[in-house]
């Protein structure tokens, strides 16, 4: 699991990064594919298979990733036609905190299995976001959304994408959906009610954002760009309502936060109502 305060948000696009992290990462449903019982495309070579197998197995040894990614990439030399040793690859790749080669090999192995496996497809878009290339990451996620209907990873990457590309309406609706689907695998978790608040507020909605962040308090509450949106839909709606005791609330969260390096335009707005 990664840090939401691994990176420092100086704009608004860099503040894109603390959503890869969060949502893209924290609700990440890998599914059983790294049960190692799931191959997208047939090796040529029985090697090959053998090759991907211990891959697998090397995954819970940190230790052994480098020699690991070493075989799969001769693998992937030998037998150019087996998506998934790209994948492990790029996967392992990924693990190194290796994110130019994790995105070549995600790209190869999506292009490779034509289509099937929506795990590719999600790797290649975190990925992208990663560079900041959220068009991209768009792209895969409508891929996700075309080719794989029921699974609400595809909608959840398309809502987190609005984080950047600012179509908030579009990101709430797709939230919604993914929403409608994760009933089925347990509900939605407090990282999508975080990007709830986030969307609503971002889009200026601060009425509708202030119950979701409300909600997932307890779990953010250390976050300094969370309490930055919190204390930001708390003034507003405090001012609109001329509430005194909710303005004084949103002031203690700003103090909190006033002199951390939060995204900008966000500050900009904190200093705004703050002054």
């Amino acid at each position: 699991m990664f840090s939401s305060t691994f990176f420092i948000f100086i704009t608004m696009k860099k503040l894109l990064t603390i959503f890869i992290l969060i949502f893209s990462i924290k609700g990440f449903s890998q599914d059983s594919y790294f049960l190692g019982k799931t191959n997208y495309c047939t090796p040529e070579k029985a090697e090959s298979k053998k090759s991907f197998e211990v891959g697998i197995k090397t995954l819970q040894y940190p230790e052994f990733y480098e020699k690991a990614t070493r075989i799969l990439i001769s693998t992937a030399d030998k037998d150019p036609k087996y998506c998934d040793a790209f994948f492990l690859a790029g996967y392992l790749f990924r693990l190194q905190d290796k994110h130019d080669e994790a995105l070549a090999y995600y790209y190869v192995a999506d292009s490779l299995a034509q289509n099937k496996a929506p795990i590719f497809k999600q790797n290649l878009a975190i990925e992208f976001m990663r560079f900041g290339a959220a068009d991209e990451a768009r792209k895969k996620y409508e891929e996700m959304v075309k080719y794989f209907p029921t699974n609400p990873e595809g909608y959840y990457g398309i809502a987190n994408t609005s984080i950047m590309l600012a179509d908030y309406d579009k990101g709430i609706q797709n939230l919604k959906e993914a929403e409608s689907l994760y009933k089925y695998t347990g509900g939605m978790k407090a990282d999508g009610r975080y990007m709830y608040g986030m969307l609503y507020s971002l889009k200026g909605s601060y009425e509708e954002a202030l119950p979701y962040l409300e909600e997932v308090h307890s779990a953010y509450k250390k976050d300094d760009n969370y309490l930055a949106l919190y204390a930001l839909s708390q003034i507003k709606v405090g001012k609109s309502k001329n509430d005194e005791k909710l303005m004084k609330k949103a002031k203690q969260v700003y103090e909190k936060i006033k002199d951390k390096p939060i995204a900008e335009e966000i500050s900009k707005k904190l200093k705004e109502e703050f002054s």
